[in-house]
């Protein structure tokens, strides 16, 4: 796993007997990213068994149910569904679920700061503005958000019927963690809190009179030690400002 990710996620890994490999975030084109370790590592293990989640349409085919369940549970009254994309599974197993059951449901995409996904639903291209000459550093940083945006099609999001998408800013994510903590006593991860921004900016979208869903995807306690750090979050001057039930921190689409 990227040695960027919260430590108590390969912590959590070890304690359930796994052995944890943290290599620095490269390009998915390098030996060394994580995905192509993992593979190679795979092959070199007699008995292994290597899941290849972004690429293995299963992780899609899954999340088919996902949308059935979230049709019958809205007993088909749902006007929207928002999600943003790690592996690109669940956003395109649950469009796919719930368009063969009402086309006209609308799929958006909740996409964070430093992802290329936004503009490849909006424009067509996969394409950020820190991948502009001049702007790309040799040891990116982009966003605090783990396991949400991407900056390569993955097989399982190529397959995603997607109808708009919205960014998400790291201000808006962790406004809206802290939010959700006050107000509904939800201790939610990063990835959740994208989604529920992008459920907000899709719900001003659309208007009064619709339905809305997303999903709550991870939990804060595998964020303890970044996106739930009041000092990790101090050093981006990110620490959470807004107070009562308002939602002014979610900004425009």
């Amino acid at each position: 796993m990227p040695d960027d990710a919260a430590v108590e996620k390969a912590q959590l890994l070890q304690a359930l007997g796994a052995e944890v490999v943290r290599l620095r975030p490269v390009s998915i084109t390098h030996p060394e990213h994580p995905v192509n370790v993992a593979r190679q590592r795979a092959a070199d293990t007699p008995g292994a068994v290597f899941a290849d989640q972004f690429e293995n349409l299963a992780n899609l085919r899954a999340h088919l149910d996902t949308g059935r369940e979230i049709w019958q549970q809205t007993c088909g009254k749902l006007h929207a569904f928002v999600s943003g994309a790690g592996t690109g599974g669940t956003i395109a197993g649950v469009s796919q679920g719930l368009k063969a059951l009402n086309p006209s449901i609308q799929v958006v995409l909740a996409d964070p700061q430093g992802s290329s996904l936004f503009n490849k639903v909006k424009r067509g291209v996969l394409y950020t503005w820190h991948e502009a000459e001049g702007k790309r550093l040799k040891n990116p940083f982009d966003t605090i958000t783990e396991g949400v945006g991407l900056n390569r099609l993955t097989a399982n999001f190529a397959a995603a019927a997607v109808d708009d998408a919205v960014r998400v800013s790291d201000r808006e994510a962790v406004e809206m963690a802290a939010y959700l903590l006050r107000n509904d006593g939800l201790f939610l991860g990063s990835s959740a809190a994208v989604n529920c921004v992008g459920a907000v900016k899709a719900a001003r979208a659309l208007g009064p009179g619709h339905t809305i869903v997303t999903v709550l995807c991870d939990g804060g306690a595998r964020h303890l030690s970044k996106f739930h750090s009041p000092q990790y979050l101090a050093q981006y001057d990110l620490t959470p400002v807004a107070e009562g039930r308002g939602l002014a921190f979610v900004g425009a689409a």
